[in-house]
């Protein structure tokens, strides 16, 4: 079965889209076939990974509607790896957003399960192994329809500031709701996303977190690199494969393995 995670944090700004983009890479240059579904209204991630193809007229609202099939709405990811050679695909789809996912009333009249069900049945057919979905920083019936009905799994990338932090608990809270729809789903962790090693405050805030169980001590650099792999349409994977950024990611996605396997081996 796939394995499938929701990145979220209730702020802007904490490296979310950018770690989607680093990890997918990750898993497809491993071999894995990697379906990614944003459905965070701004529409970055659909942006930095379609950006060398043409993009779907529907999208993933479409699909949560019914009037458009899961095909429709997915595009498959491509990056031009060099010169003038055609651009390569990578074994990374994604779903792409839609603006008008801010509407939460339109939201409320979709049929969540049945949403489910159609995902489900669209992953095991195309083969996917792994499914990443960028959450929207602030959408109360988004959260609940990622968490009752398409993952299994939360992980939260941190920007090393106290908004952050204070967030933390409301999404915990989140979580705990979404588990009376799905009793399976658990929290991998949180990790900092944009860590400078000589701040004292990124310093500061990764002693705090080394307190909970919940903290994956892996820091992800705020390193040019990243940056500049997103320019290319490019996963730090394929474009600087022995960066220390790359290797944080490297590492982030072993973390979540094993914790992944704990949960499974606990059932």
């Amino acid at each position: 079965m796939a394995r499938k995670i929701a990145f979220i944090n209730g702020k802007g700004g904490c490296g979310k889209t950018t770690s989607i983009f680093h990890v997918a890479g990750v898993l497809s240059k491993s071999g894995e076939k990697v379906l990614v579904i944003d459905i965070d209204k701004q529409c970055n991630t659909t942006e930095i990974l379609l950006e060398n193809t043409e993009m779907p007229k529907q999208t993933v609202l479409d699909f949560m509607r019914g009037s458009a099939t899961a095909d429709e709405a997915t595009q498959q990811a491509l990056f031009q790896h060099r010169g003038n050679a055609n651009p390569w695909y990578y074994n990374v789809d994604c779903m792409i957003s839609d603006i008008l996912l801010k509407d939460e009333k339109l939201l409320e009249k979709i049929d969540a399960e049945a949403f489910g069900h159609s995902l489900n049945e669209f992953i095991e057919r195309q083969g996917y192994t792994w499914l990443l979905v960028d959450m929207p920083p602030s959408n109360e019936v988004l959260n609940n329809i990622c968490f009752s009905y398409i993952v299994d799994y939360v992980i939260v990338p941190f920007s090393s500031d106290v908004f952050s932090v204070r967030g933390y608990d409301h999404i915990i809270n989140t979580i705990d709701k979404a588990r009376e729809s799905n009793p399976s789903l658990n929290i991998l962790g949180v990790y900092l996303a944009r860590y400078m090693g000589n701040c004292m405050v990124d310093k500061y805030i990764r002693t705090q977190l080394l307190k909970f169980n919940t903290f994956i001590d892996v820091q992800i650099p705020l390193a040019a690199d990243a940056r500049e792999s997103i320019l290319y349409g490019r996963p730090l994977s394929y474009f600087k494969e022995k960066s220390k950024t790359t290797k944080a990611y490297e590492r982030l996605v072993s973390e979540m393995v094993k914790r992944m396997n704990k949960f499974i081996t606990a059932k």
